[in-house]
């Protein structure tokens, strides 16, 4: 099937918002269901095609072994060179400004995960896969880069040859790079701070993640999961160790900045886009949370121009076209 990688399916925009075209993973590449992945960008010829920014909807992990340039995912702008590891989420806008890309590219469904393992949660636990985690690239050493290859073409081996216990087979080995992963990031970036589950928390950042263009107040959130909004604050600052305010206004800035950095938007059809009645209101709000306006955010976001796929030989993917916002029915 040509394209599998990238075969882009691009879900129906909301109304006044930019919507960044959506990768879904292919699940019967190999005949039978196989959640996992692992293949060298050279083998994937549609890997650069993707137009413009676009989101995954599964976890991907990419060992540049040759090539540079740079890799934006969300806000943040990643250099792009031999042994430097790049890791993305579900649902993180990203793009590429590359020359020659090739590299070792590991790729799952968090089902794949999360159907086995004892906790579910295993791969919100991992430092380099946390929100708010301090990077979202890190540079391996010869030796690491080695331990990570000799797994990566064990798994591609077990894919070869699909046998029927394949699937265990490639769980292994993908939670002891994992382990290791998480070692050498941490080494370098810190421990991630571990807390105990939640049931109430996770439902409430789930409901942030899908209303925050609509609903700003904690009191609304609580309300739909039937506590107070006290208390809500109170869970959110014993499992997160910040408010539940807090949670709501860091999601609204990270919108505001994906749609800066990777959109043709202006700054008050965002705010509009983001259920702000006011622009001069919404301009004030970025400057306190993200330390800057929102036009100098873009500028340092984009550079010299937005970031463009530009791999050897291909021209560069087109952009989304934007659309008007419109403003948000609630009131903030």
């Amino acid at each position: 099937m040509p394209g599998w990688y990238f075969s882009t399916m691009v879900p129906p925009p909301r109304p006044g918002s930019w919507t960044p075209h959506s990768v879904e993973f292919h699940r019967t590449k190999y005949g039978r269901e196989l959640l996992l992945d692992a293949a060298f960008v050279r083998a994937m010829p549609s890997f650069l095609d993707a137009p413009g920014p676009h989101v995954l909807r599964f976890h991907d992990i990419l060992l540049v072994t040759r090539g540079r340039g740079t890799f934006r995912l969300d806000a943040e702008r990643c250099r792009v060179a031999p042994g430097v590891l790049l890791f993305t989420r579900p649902g993180e806008v990203r793009a590429w400004d590359v020359t020659g890309l090739d590299g070792a590219c590991l790729f799952f469904t968090e089902e794949f995960v999360a159907e086995t393992f004892a906790d579910a949660r295993f791969l919100d636990q991992l430092a380099f896969f946390r929100a708010g985690r301090p990077s979202a690239a890190l540079e391996l050493t010869r030796a690491e880069r080695r331990a990570f290859l000799a797994r990566f073409r064990a798994m591609q081996r077990e894919i070869r040859a699909l046998r029927d216990d394949a699937s265990h087979a490639l769980r292994a080995v993908l939670y002891e790079l994992l382990v290791l992963l998480n070692r050498w990031y941490t080494k370098r970036h810190g421990a991630a701070l571990r807390t105990p589950p939640n049931a109430t928390v996770e439902r409430f950042q789930r409901l942030v993640d899908r209303d925050h263009a609509r609903r700003h107040r904690v009191a609304d959130y609580a309300s739909e999961l039937g506590v107070s909004p006290g208390h809500l604050n109170a869970l959110c600052r014993g499992a997160l160790r910040r408010s539940a305010s807090r949670v709501v206004r860091e999601r609204l800035t990270l919108e505001a900045k994906r749609l800066l950095a990777h959109s043709d938007l202006t700054a008050a059809q965002i705010a509009f886009g983001l259920g702000f009645d006011d622009p001069a209101y919404f301009a004030r709000f970025f400057r306190r949370e993200a330390g800057r306006a929102p036009t100098a955010f873009r500028a340092s976001a984009t550079g010299a121009g937005r970031a463009r796929l530009t791999a050897t030989g291909a021209r560069p993917g087109s952009r989304p076209r934007a659309r008007p916002a419109s403003p948000a029915a609630e009131r903030r």
